[in-house]
């Protein structure tokens, strides 16, 4: 796992674009996607394949026209001849990071190749970023188009391997331009390549399309996570930047007062933090939970102190809005 965490000073945000590119692409592996540091709006869109390979990870992190923002927006696709994304998931108002526009501040970085989180302290309050994939509690299987696909009813999709669907489940089909759910009517496992039918595709893909239960769970949070977010995607698509919200609970029924120690020996616990799809009721579910950032009781621990467990380091922060965390250093 390419797991990796820093603490820097950055003195104004500029200089926290530049140390992230570095952090991002040098330290933990992602691609420098598209650089648009001559920008008037300087921006970097970062891309990743995932600690699996298998997926897509496109954030763009741009100078805000606000003071003190960093913005931050996630896509099901970036183009890096045109500039342009795809399905973007993101709110003027609500997903940045919050940081001093020239002002040196403290800042913690945390990343694998599914996800950055960063948390920055503005004089005493800590403020916590998102955005990535989650740890899915849906499959990340997926079989992948072998040709390019024509939409219309009962479509026979070529792909590399079909035993990734079964027959009379719903799933999801992607590709670079668009998303839908589609409904697989058969699959025949004994011709090479493999073929899935669907019963109805709205659309045309490209080959290379991925389908499966849930191929790309990215979201993007507010600038105080953990909390609400926005997600590229839901479980039939995408409708706009907007238009797929979430929201973090953290898994410990209101007990972290009586786990910070618990008594018997001494241990703090950590409560994972659950990632919902909560918008809407039409398209109300829990999707997956926050990749190693936990929710724990602020008794025995102050901001910026670590908690050992085995040899794994968590560096804590009670964190604004979203309380007392425990992050994997």
């Amino acid at each position: 796992m390419a797991y990796h965490s820093i603490q820097g000073l950055a003195h104004g945000r500029l200089d926290l674009l530049n140390q992230l590119r570095t952090f991002l692409v040098t330290t933990t592996g992602w691609t420098l996607h598209d650089d648009q540091s001559a920008d008037p709006q300087p921006y970097f869109v970062f891309k990743s394949h995932g600690e699996s390979g298998a997926e897509d990870v496109y954030l763009q992190f741009r100078i805000s026209t606000t003071s003190g923002r960093i913005h931050v927006a996630a896509f099901q696709y970036w183009d890096a001849a045109t500039h342009t994304g795809v399905n973007e998931a993101s709110h003027t108002s609500y997903t940045y990071l919050r940081v001093e526009d020239s002002a040196d501040f403290i800042f913690w970085l945390f990343a694998d190749l599914d996800h950055v989180f960063v948390v920055t302290k503005l004089i005493s309050t800590y403020y916590g970023h998102y955005s990535g994939s989650l740890k899915r509690f849906w499959s990340g299987a997926v079989a992948l188009t072998q040709a390019a696909v024509t939409a219309g009813s009962g479509v026979v999709l070529q792909v590399n391997d079909a035993t990734v669907v079964t027959p009379g489940q719903d799933y999801v089909i992607k590709d670079d331009a668009g998303i839908e759910r589609v409904r697989v009517s058969a699959i025949d496992t004994a011709v090479t390549p493999n073929t899935i039918t669907v019963e109805t595709l709205v659309r045309d893909y490209a080959s290379g399309a991925k389908i499966g239960e849930d191929p790309q769970p990215v979201i993007n949070s507010y600038y105080n996570a953990p909390g609400t977010f926005y997600a590229v995607n839901k479980f039939d698509g995408w409708t706009s930047a907007s238009g797929q919200q979430g929201r973090c609970g953290a898994a410990n029924g209101g007990l972290q007062g009586e786990t910070d120690p618990e008594m018997r020996y001494g241990t703090t616990i950590l409560f994972p933090w659950l990632a919902s799809m909560s918008g809407s009721a039409a398209y109300q579910e829990l999707r997956g939970e926050l990749i190693e950032i936990f929710a724990v009781g602020g008794g025995n621990v102050a901001s910026e102190d670590t908690i050992q467990i085995g040899t794994d380091s968590y560096r804590v922060f009670n964190l604004t809005t979203g309380g007392w965390c425990a992050v994997k250093e």
